[in-house]
């Protein structure tokens, strides 16, 4: 049982961040000026602006709604999975949810793998991470998590992580999304100067204004969406992110005793489950990023994590007597193909080929203790320690709305 004020802190972390993240709606800026413009279309504005000025208001206007929406999406499939000499086919299925106010962004991922074996349905890797993002620069990114891991096939029965880091990087290139919207930040720039300049355009009866705070507030607005398609379509991104993060983890082992001697018959092995006590210590996380994008359709992520322990002992004792550091690595890759979103109906449709390796260099093992308690019954056990690496590889779809 995890201790009260880790139990209190992991449900109150939803609240906190959510709280962090600007209401949608708020300080809609593009928004706010077509509402203000609009009404004198048809009057004092018709002969003053183009056609080209109202449709890049309106683009503008759509990519800032689409940046505060609620954006939902569900993933499944089936993935293979290898550990040891273990291994199955089973339905992999997922569902994130975001909302954000750039620079600042909550996201909550929730991935499932269900495997059906001799008809008993059970869960084997599960994972609800929750991530509060702050671009505070193109460059620098500010970010907090709570994540909740369960991996059967490494004998983790519940693993929690909360913590908080940073994470420098390069976007490199650029797609067309970001070089047109350039382009339609400077049509409504360029409507700005005939509105000031025209006398008489302020009146009682056509009260429309542009003021110079109406003109910073554009550009500052604008500039939010620069950073954000930046963020969202560069062409290549590279960069390196570190945090520090408490863990606790509790495992279970399946185990099979047989005698310690003679010849040994499936009917002399024992099954048991051996529920280690919980663990908790502090680790410093370093993950290199590399997202490239080859076409407009078409992403590739690779993420690494490597999980190093901070606080002592950093070197412990593996089952074999040997001592190990205490560090856990895990790759994140996936492959996506984007569909046309108006060829289905939805924001968008991805097929997804994801690989996933989990690996711990000191798995959980059992006791001293225990394995002396059984020996002196006659008995050993097969093996003493859990697998310590488990690879995933998954095709799935992936619905966007």
């Amino acid at each position: 049982m995890l201790p009260a004020t880790i139990r209190r802190t992991l449900a109150a972390a939803p609240l906190v961040l959510a709280m962090l993240v600007p209401v949608a709606g708020d300080a809609q800026v593009v928004a706010d000026m077509e509402r203000k413009l609009l009404p004198f279309q048809r009057g004092v504005l018709d002969s003053l602006l183009p056609a080209t000025f109202w449709e890049a208001l309106a683009a503008l206007r759509r990519e800032e709604d689409q940046q505060r929406a609620l954006k939902a999406d569900i993933l499944f499939g089936l993935s293979g999975d290898e550990a040891g000499e273990k291994s199955l086919y089973k339905l992999n299925t997922g569902i994130s949810l975001s909302r954000g106010d750039f620079p600042s962004e909550l996201s909550v991922v929730s991935r499932l793998g269900l495997q059906l074996r001799d008809g008993v349905l059970q869960e084997d890797v599960t994972s609800l991470q929750i991530t509060y993002d702050y671009h505070a620069t193109s460059a620098l990114q500010y970010f907090a998590f709570a994540e909740r891991f369960t991996d059967n096939f490494l004998s983790i029965q519940q693993r929690y992580e909360i913590g908080f880091g940073a994470r420098l990087a390069a976007h490199l290139g650029s797609m067309s999304a970001r070089q047109g919207i350039d382009a339609r930040v400077d049509q409504v720039r360029g409507g700005f100067l005939p509105m000031r300049a025209t006398p008489g355009i302020a009146t009682r009866s056509n009260p429309v204004s542009l003021t110079v705070a109406d003109i910073d507030r554009f550009d500052a607005a604008a500039e939010e969406i620069r950073r954000s398609l930046l963020e969202r379509d560069a062409r290549l991104v590279i960069g390196v992110a570190a945090s520090l993060f408490a863990e606790i983890e509790r495992a279970d082992l399946d185990v099979v005793s047989i005698p310690q001697s003679g010849p040994v018959t499936t009917a002399d092995e024992v099954k048991s489950k051996v529920s280690l006590p919980s663990e908790q210590r502090y680790r410093v996380s370093l993950r290199p990023t590399f997202r490239w994008r080859p076409t407009k359709d078409v992403q590739v992520r690779v993420y690494p994590y490597w999980k190093l322990p901070l606080d002592a002992p950093r070197r412990v004792a593996a089952a074999n007597g040997d001592k190990r550091l205490d560090y856990r690595r895990d790759i994140y890759s996936e492959l996506s193909w984007s569909l046309k979103g108006d060829q289905t109906g939805l924001e968008n449709v991805e097929f997804v080929l994801t690989y996933n390796h989990y690996f711990d260099n000191v798995p959980p093992s059992l006791s001293a203790q225990v394995i002396a308690d059984e020996l002196a019954k006659g008995r050993v056990f097969r093996a003493v320690e859990a697998e310590g690496s488990h690879r995933v590889i998954a095709l799935a779809l992936r619905l966007r709305w």
